[in-house]
Order: C-alpha cells, then sequence, then structure tokens
C-alpha cells in the first residue's frame, strides 16, 4: 500500500513538473525529460556553417541537469506565437543572454538536428526563434526557448532549463553583462542576484555596475535590498536597509561613482515577493541636471 502511494506521488510531482510550462492552451506535450549531461552546448550566438563545421559566435559548455520540453502548437498559432508566450513566462528573473529570430539565427536544421537532436523541430529559417536567459541565485539555471514552422499546420516549441553548479557562473559573466543593461532599462529593474545570508555582490556585478554608472552620468539608480519572513517588518526594513549600505560601500570603495547611486533597504513591503530574497537595482524616474 505503501509502494503505491509513493508510486502516485511520484507521478503527480512528474505531472506538474512536466505540465508547469505550456506555449500555448490546447498544446500538445510531446516530450518531456530530465537528464544528467556532463557537456552540455548552450548556444549564445548566431550559428555559422564553414565547410561541413558548425561554429556559433559564442557558445558555452556546461556541466548540468537538463530538462527539456517539445510541443506541437494548436492549428491557428505560428511559431512567434508560441516563443513570445514561453519567453513571457520565463523572462520575469532572468538576465537575456542571447536572442534571435529568422535567417540571423543561422539554419534551423542546425539548431533542430546538431543542437537539441530533435530533427521535429526543422522548419522554415525565417520562422525560427530563439532565446536563452539566466536565473541567477543559490540554485542557477538558464532558460532556452527555440520555436520553429514546418508549415502553417505544424507548428513546435521547445524548451530547455540548464541548472548548473555556482562555480560555474563565471562561464557566463562577459554574456551577462551584455545582456543585463537592455533588460535594465526594458523592464526598468532587474534582480542582480538571488541572497541567503550573505549579501554582497560578485566582483563581476561591480565591474558591471561601475560601467553603468558612468555610461548614464545623468540617471539616477537603487540598489534595493528585499527579503521576507523570519522577522517583524521593521525589523527587515533596518535588516535590508544595512545591507543596502553595505552595498554600496562595496562599490564606493572599488571606485564607482555613486553620486546618483541610492541605497533602500525594503524588507517585505516590495512586489514581486515570488522571487524571494534578493538584490535589485531599479532605474528611478527622473534624471539628475
Amino acid at each position: 500500500m505503501v509502494t503505491k502511494f509513493v508510486h502516485l506521488i511520484v507521478l503527480i510531482l512528474f505531472v506538474q513538473a512536466s505540465w508547469a510550462l505550456e506555449p500555448i492552451v490546447g498544446s500538445e506535450q510531446k516530450e518531456y525529460e530530465t537528464i544528467n549531461v556532463k557537456d552540455h552546448w548552450l548556444i549564445l550566438g548566431a550559428i555559422q556553417r564553414i565547410s561541413t563545421s558548425l561554429k556559433p559566435e559564442a557558445d558555452v559548455r556546461l556541466q548540468a541537469k537538463v530538462s527539456k520540453w517539445l510541443w506541437q502548437l494548436p492549428e491557428g498559432h505560428n511559431s512567434e506565437e508560441g516563443f513570445q508566450a514561453l519567453k513571457q513566462q520565463l523572462a520575469k528573473q532572468t538576465t537575456t543572454l542571447f536572442e534571435c529570430q529568422g535567417r540571423e539565427c543561422g539554419l534551423s536544421n542546425d539548431f533542430a538536428n546538431q543542437v537539441f537532436k530533435q530533427s521535429i523541430l526543422y522548419g522554415r529559417d525565417s520562422d525560427q526563434f530563439y532565446w536563452a536567459g539566466l536565473s541567477s541565485g543559490k540554485r542557477p539555471h538558464v532558460w532556452v526557448v527555440y520555436t520553429s514552422q514546418r508549415s502553417a499546420r505544424r507548428v513546435y516549441a521547445y524548451a530547455e532549463k540548464i541548472e548548473f553548479k555556482s562555480s560555474e557562473i563565471d562561464k557566463l559573466d562577459g554574456f551577462v553583462q551584455q545582456g543585463l543593461e537592455q533588460t535594465l532599462f526594458d523592464q526598468q529593474f532587474i534582480v542582480l542576484s538571488k541572497i541567503d545570508d550573505e549579501t554582497l555582490l560578485r566582483e563581476s556585478q561591480i565591474t558591471w555596475l561601475k560601467q553603468i554608472l558612468k555610461d548614464h552620468p545623468s540617471q539616477r539608480f537603487a540598489l534595493v535590498v528585499h527579503r521576507y519572513g523570519g522577522l517583524e517588518n521593521q525589523a527587515l526594513v533596518e535588516r535590508t536597509q544595512s545591507q543596502a549600505n553595505g552595498l554600496l560601500d562595496q562599490v564606493a570603495k572599488a571606485d564607482g561613482f555613486i553620486k546618483n547611486l541610492y541605497a533602500h533597504g525594503v524588507g517585505a513591503m516590495a512586489p514581486r515577493g515570488e522571487i524571494g530574497d534578493r538584490i535589485e537595482l531599479v532605474v528611478l524616474k527622473g534624471s539628475v541636471k
């Protein structure tokens, strides 16, 4: 009886995990699996073909646990609709590493057969979309979304969740810095990192922030620390304000131009609590004259 109950729970968890993501309501899920990969290939630039070899403009290899989803979209929807639906679900807590569409990505055949090993994804080069975004924190991971269209009735969407060790995140720092600025100004804030007991910026984050302050000398920004639970709200505000001041000191000690950079600790009062404890960089309204 206990064994049957355990099997039932495992089955329910599997179904929930595989159904947690969906491009378009009514999409038919063709595949879901999770595997451990010692050398997972993450594409971060357009794919070029030189003779018989594939040469992405940028890529990295990661030891990771990879979850994969594959769907066929309902009739009447195109590859761009499926792409936007998935990206909107995933991009809120991520930093874009690379994005392309159409022929600027390279050949759909290469993405389908060489990168994802899913021949069903091979479609028209002009109707493909690709996006990769990083969610950093205690358990960093990259989301990948790819959609393609073989015909009006055969439109497919594919997603990967690539979970890797924190020690490998340095491999992505250069790509993160390229995508962070666009994400920051597009949505007026970014999550710099998830936090636990320690509230510090990494050296690469400080370097990037110093460049942002230098490139936008008339724009005001704020480092904002959010924490939820464990203390009364006023105590949380006081704790996060102290931690935000510490972040400002970090940037100042690294010779950052902090005249227009402010520190705010808001405890649990701000929205987006589902994201958890975190450090945000926020674009403040109004520029410095």
